[in-house]
């Protein structure tokens, strides 16, 4: 198993999931009578994960007496406490003490993306991006950003609703996981932040090597309701077809 990082936002109020979900974070919302941390912890481990960074914020003491050091699943797990919301560039930007490798897999706590994260790292090295985005298709771009890349698959533009769908009337959107270059942290101010609104698009701005890496696999996002509810069967199966 590899050794590598993960940083986890799981500090999200989770009000589009509060009518069925009330009484805990987003990320502790269960899954099959089980937290979905436990499921996406079980997934990281699989694809060579073995350390985490959780961000934390709303109830974060559910989480640390949930989550414990995480070796349970395995894994080592730290935790940055947010004095106050951050948002998700201000967050990761608190939590930079606690990063230490040069590049890391940051994600969301409350979406599943099948994507093959050793082959992540491996681009994001290769190419030396700074910030390498999975991306996916998808019919829509209600909720989510779409993408524009070139042949190279250099991403050209960000979050921009003038992007046009491909030829097969399906768009590149954000999947929510990236691998990150620990050096464009330093740079960024502290305080609230927007990783989709400010740090992405000024990234680009400032001619960073932001680049693309398609997933063709599952995917889903318990912050919704219709899909919290599809959940219930689909993640447990997901995860154990993986070490089937």
């Amino acid at each position: 198993m590899g050794d590598e990082l993960a940083v986890i936002l799981a500090g999200g109020l989770g009000t589009r999931l509060r009518r069925v979900v009330s009484d805990c974070p987003k990320s502790l919302a269960p899954i099959d009578g089980k937290p979905f941390l436990h499921w996406l912890f079980l997934f990281l481990r699989q694809k060579g994960i073995g350390q985490c960074v959780l961000l934390l914020g709303y109830k974060s003491e559910q989480i640390i007496e949930y989550c414990q050091n995480g070796e349970k699943w395995g894994l080592s797990i730290e935790y940055s406490l947010e004095p106050k919301p951050l948002d998700k560039g201000g967050a990761l930007r608190y939590a930079l003490p606690l990063i230490q490798k040069e590049r890391f897999l940051f994600l969301n706590g409350d979406t599943l993306l099948d994507v093959n994260i050793e082959q992540m790292f491996y681009q994001s090295r290769k190419l030396d991006s700074d910030v390498l985005i999975a991306l996916r298709k998808w019919p829509s771009i209600e909720r989510t950003d779409p993408v524009e890349v070139d042949k190279q698959n250099r991403v050209l533009r960000f979050g921009n609703p003038s992007i046009k769908a491909g030829c097969d009337g399906h768009w590149l959107v954000n999947g929510g996981m990236y691998i990150v270059k620990r050096s464009i942290l330093e740079p960024l101010p502290e305080g609230r932040l927007s990783w989709e609104k400010n740090v992405l698009p000024s990234l680009l701005n400032d001619g960073k090597d932001v680049y693309a890496f398609e997933a063709k696999g599952y995917f889903i996002d318990i912050g919704v309701p219709e899909d919290y509810e599809k959940s219930q069967m689909e993640i447990p199966q997901f995860i154990n077809s993986l070490s089937s």
